[in-house]
């Protein structure tokens, strides 16, 4: 089972936050698709999609993430996962 993934979060001069992966943040910082002048607000580590925006959402003020679709049982290992959404499961990493 791999680790965590880091999530970021980053604000730029006029208020608009950006959330994604720490690598997805390094390739729109490549290019140039994130403000040089944005700040970074806070990490997440977490096994899912799903996971981090729900963090991100309670660290934000907004109201509860709600993932697309309906859980459902992991083809593996029957955790609940989102098909509809990451797919990603957090305890088998399918």
């Amino acid at each position: 089972m791999r680790g965590k993934r880091v999530f970021e979060a980053w604000q730029d001069p006029e208020g608009d936050v950006t959330f994604a992966s720490a690598s997805a943040i390094a390739e729109q910082r490549s290019k140039k698709l994130l403000a040089a002048s944005a700040a970074l607000l806070y990490t997440v580590e977490a096994n899912t999609w799903e996971e981090a925006m729900a963090v991100h959402h309670l660290r934000m003020g907004y109201e509860p993430y709600r993932p697309h679709g309906e859980p459902a049982p992991c083809p593996d290992c029957h955790a609940l996962v989102y098909i509809a959404g990451s797919g990603e499961c957090w305890r088998c990493r399918r």
